[in-house]
């Protein structure tokens, strides 16, 4: 699903007659079309992309910002104090004119029919840019070894109580919707997550989602003695169109970045 941002120009002298032109802003992840000819692959019409092993299917949807607050729908809602982990919400940055992107996400889905148990481990996952970026996966804690959603949410919390408050509700957002690590999922079962990483740049054209070692096979103490690495790959799509005039409205005073 894309998702698209009305984007108002100032206007200096504030005149709320005037119609002001407006721009429409979209940006979205969509399958690389390759992927549709492949054996081991399945692209579906709402842009997720099945890895097909018999027996096992791993469905990758890239998740945008609009999507994402409708999972918290009331968080969304409140400027630059929403408290959807994964998003600002519908916070508006002056500089740019547009909500910005918070976080690249992904929602990963694992069905099993024939596996005795399969294992993701999330912290592995890496996004590849074609601008030579790699990119690590955001862990919950802080000890996660490369990104954390509680350092990063720590090094922009203020001292105040709402602050903490607020600090609590994004983790507990996250924590009922991250891919959780060491999750067994087992013959006859399914598990979905979300998956985070840094906002890309808009000079990225291409992607790649590698979801390394993931475990089709343990021993008999539970080691992994099978894996299989698992590659993705997504083109990103931008627009920019100067939409027809809207109603006439004033443009309201902001400023500030979003905690």
């Amino acid at each position: 699903m894309r998702s698209t941002f009305l984007l108002p120009l100032l206007i200096l002298g504030g005149c709320s007659h005037f119609q002001p032109e407006s721009i429409l802003y979209s940006n979205e992840l969509v399958p690389s079309s390759y992927q549709a000819s492949e054996d081991r692959y399945a692209v579906d019409e709402g842009g997720s992309v099945t890895y097909v092993l018999e027996g096992l299917r791993v469905r990758v949807e890239p998740m945008e910002d609009d999507e994402l607050n409708a999972i918290f729908p009331e968080e969304s809602t409140r400027g630059q104090f929403s408290t959807n982990p994964y998003t600002y919400g519908n916070w508006i940055d002056p500089l740019v004119g547009h909500t910005p992107k918070r976080f690249t996400v992904f929602r990963v889905t694992i069905i099993n029919d024939i596996y005795a148990k399969v294992l993701l481990d999330p912290i592995k996952a890496m996004l590849y840019t074609d601008q030579g970026e790699v990119l690590h996966s955001y862990g919950l804690p802080s000890v996660s070894p490369h990104n954390s959603f509680e350092r990063y949410y720590r090094a922009i919390r203020g001292q105040s109580g709402n602050e903490f408050y607020r600090f609590d509700l994004r983790m507990g957002n996250v924590r009922s919707t991250a891919y959780l690590e060491d999750v067994r999922v087992f013959k006859g079962e399914s598990y979905s997550g979300l998956l985070a990483f840094d906002p890309l740049s808009e000079e990225v054209r291409q992607v790649r989602l590698t979801l390394r070692d993931f475990v089709t096979k343990f021993d008999a103490s539970g080691q992994p003695i099978e894996t299989v690495d698992i590659s993705m790959e997504f083109d990103q799509e931008i627009d920019r169109r100067v939409a027809p005039q809207t109603a006439a409205r004033q443009v309201p005073p902001g400023g500030g970045q979003a905690p």
